[in-house]
């Protein structure tokens, strides 16, 4: 599991390629997803970096409180 600053710095990574192929525009409407771990507990500080546009929740949607408490920690 990448720590939230991991997360970001290769989302911005992939945003500033994006925006080098296809210009800002294009870069500003993409969503990037995080494909890590997402869980209740870090599923707040991923999503809240400005490049983390949201994730793929794995093992955690098998359970209703966690991808409820995922929701209310955005």
């Amino acid at each position: 599991t990448a720590s939230p600053d991991q997360a970001q710095e290769m989302h911005a990574f992939i945003r500033k390629t994006i925006t080098h192929s296809y210009g800002a525009h294009i870069a500003d409407e993409v969503s990037i997803l995080y494909g890590g771990s997402v869980k209740p507990g870090n599923g707040g500080d991923i999503f809240g970096k400005p490049d983390v546009d949201g994730g793929l929740i794995g093992g955690a949607s098998s359970k209703a409180d966690d991808v409820i408490a995922i929701i209310k920690a955005i």
